[in-house]
């Protein structure tokens, strides 16, 4: 059995009246995880079978679906690689090394990862603009927590 588009959305809609921060529902090979960004809005969700098949679902509500007739816009969510304190400058008190609207390559250093007291760089994976910095200087992270909204060029 495999979750269709629909029963995906179903969820969605119900961990949101809920409140839920995340969901998680494992069924038959196929698992599925709905996780919230800090501010509320949903993180894009992947069902997985374990035969490594992969559907993607957009969590956005009807309401904030964009017209047919705009090109759509490949947004890259970079993730942290690992749990730590997040910095976004090199140095205490620095400016930070990337801003929302910021153009960056692939490789780009956008943050730093402190974690077991060792400095992490955190790099952009794909070239592109920022779109939004998702998590405040000093911010304890969780592995794989959104850090970054990156729209590719």
């Amino acid at each position: 059995m495999s979750f269709d588009i629909e029963k995906i959305k179903s969820l969605i809609a119900v961990a949101a009246e809920a409140q839920l921060d995340e969901l998680e529902l494992s069924q038959n090979g196929v698992d599925v995880r709905i996780q919230r960004f800090a501010d509320g809005a949903d993180v894009p969700v992947a069902a997985v079978q374990t035969s490594s098949v992969v559907q993607q679902a957009s969590t956005a509500s009807p309401s904030t679906v964009a017209a047919p007739a705009q090109a759509s816009i490949a947004l890259q969510i970079l993730k942290a690689p690992m749990a730590g304190t997040f910095y976004r400058s090199v140095t205490p008190g620095g400016g930070a090394l990337v801003n929302a609207g910021d153009s960056i390559d692939a490789g780009t250093v956008v943050g730093v990862l402190e974690s077991m007291k060792i400095m992490n760089e955190i790099e952009s994976e794909t070239q592109g603009r920022v779109k939004r910095v998702l998590c405040d200087n000093g911010e304890l992270v969780s592995a794989g927590q959104p850090l970054f909204e990156i729209e590719e060029a």
